[in-house]
């Protein structure tokens, strides 16, 4: 997708939101109505891609901590298993993992299916790895909507559990090591 003509603004109190229908009255009514108010209040921030006449994409990020024993998994052994797969065994003690949460991602009808979502993500990526040179982020976690989930699966998420399956929001995540040690090598 060609970004010419595109800017990324951070919301703020002094945002101007140009209009914006993603399709999803959820996320279009969080972009009118709580991006400004998450934002004074430190619970979110949001960034809006627009052109000179419309906003094009936006997302919510914040940060996250998964807590072992809020996970909905059903036996002790899968969690031991998530733990084996994702962490060296000196560290498998841990009950919280520190995440950046990505609280909403909405891209305008007129310019979905056109690559856009991926960037985004890719940005909120490097975001998550850049954090990591101030603050651990071992995770990028979302609640997603379940017209969402093949692309968090295609982006390399992975599911929590089971147990949420056929609900409206399923809870996946990204881990970050692999993608850092990649860049590193």
């Amino acid at each position: 997708m060609d970004l010419a003509g595109l800017s990324l603004l951070k919301v703020s109190d002094q945002t101007i939101i140009k209009p914006f229908d993603c399709g999803d009255e959820d996320l279009n009514s969080f972009l009118f109505t709580k991006s400004i108010p998450y934002a004074k209040e430190l619970l979110a921030t949001t960034y809006i891609l627009e052109d000179e006449n419309e906003t094009v994409a936006f997302f919510s990020i914040f940060n996250d901590s998964i807590r072992v024993e809020d996970l909905e998994f059903a036996s002790k052994s899968v969690i031991k298993r998530f733990l084996s797969d994702l962490l060296p065994h000196s560290k498998r003690h841990l009950k919280n993992f520190p995440a950046l949460k990505i609280g909403r991602l909405g891209v305008s009808k007129n310019h979905q299916k056109k690559g856009l979502g991926c960037l985004i993500l890719k940005f909120i990526i490097d975001i998550g790895i850049s954090k990591n040179d101030h603050c651990a982020c071992k995770f990028i976690s979302v609640d997603a909507y379940d017209q969402s989930l093949a692309f968090y699966e295609k982006s390399g998420f992975a599911y929590f559990s089971a147990n949420d399956a056929g609900k409206d929001t399923r809870q996946m995540y990204l881990d970050l090591t692999p993608i850092i040690n990649a860049v590193v090598d």
